[in-house]
């Protein structure tokens, strides 16, 4: 049976304040536990699964002597974050891989300036898995990597993604030889732009874009064009905009 005390220090991992102080944070569904399971087993804390869950993957549970607490609909429904509660959920230990900044040389990394909605969030990790992007550096005033949403938005990649949260002044990026892109409007065409196989691309917030004291670190301002036939929209999603740049920058624009 699921304690009170259990209940509640669960549901309090929703909030970042809560996180924070325990270190720790959700996941849920079976695709992700799965997952959790082979990238980072030894982050887990706690499983709290269905009976029939706990059954069919005993094996890879034994495995990794994962602590496993079996509830029923009506207490996982009360510790989910999901309006359908899919079989398990697990509380996990926060992490973040050591980290210096030499180790951007060589390759292709994002900068997130405070970026805010979870989804964004979730969906450029998993964009950056995609197309092997070595480093995802968020500012600290984006949003929590670690919230439900975002863990939820990011369909496995927060496993397999190396993200840290950092502060751009911090990099010492003038001490690398290496491009600084930026995603702005007024920027250089993308496409007629001759771009390197490594870098860091800087992507700004949604509403505000790029805040100068981080422009100042850009040296490459780019932009993707509007098609001609264009009316209304002014600026595009920033998790759209980052997936065309990647595929940009990794050779891919012809076949988006």
């Amino acid at each position: 049976m699921l304690s009170k005390k259990n209940e509640q220090y669960i549901r309090s991992l929703s909030l970042k304040k809560f996180r924070q102080k325990y270190n720790n944070f959700i996941i849920e569904g079976d695709k992700m536990v799965r997952e959790l399971l082979v990238q980072a087993p030894d982050q887990i804390e706690q499983i709290f699964a269905q009976s029939s869950w706990i059954v069919q993957h005993r094996s890879e549970l034994q495995k990794n002597e994962a602590s496993v607490q079996e509830v029923n609909d009506r207490e996982l429904k009360k510790i989910s974050s999901l309006k359908t509660p899919n079989q398990v959920l697990a509380v996990v230990r926060q992490w973040e891989p050591d980290f210096q900044t030499h180790q951007l040389e060589g390759s292709l990394s994002l900068y997130l300036d405070n970026i805010q909605n979870p989804g964004n969030m979730g969906t450029i990790l998993r964009t950056a898995d995609w197309f092997g992007i070595d480093w995802v550096i968020c500012s600290p005033d984006s949003v929590d990597r670690f919230s439900p949403k975002v863990v939820q938005a990011t369909m496995g990649a927060l496993f397999s993604v190396k993200s840290v949260t950092r502060k751009i002044e911090d990099l010492t990026l003038k001490k690398l030889n290496l491009p600084i892109y930026g995603a702005i409007l007024k920027g250089e065409d993308l496409f007629r732009t001759s771009l390197k196989n490594q870098g860091l691309i800087v992507i700004g917030n949604e509403g505000q874009g790029i805040r100068p004291e981080v422009l100042n670190f850009v040296d490459h301002p780019i932009s993707i064009p509007a098609h001609h036939h264009n009316r209304a929209t002014e600026s595009l999603n920033a998790a759209i905009a980052t997936a065309i740049i990647c595929a940009t920058f990794r050779g891919a624009g012809p076949n988006l």
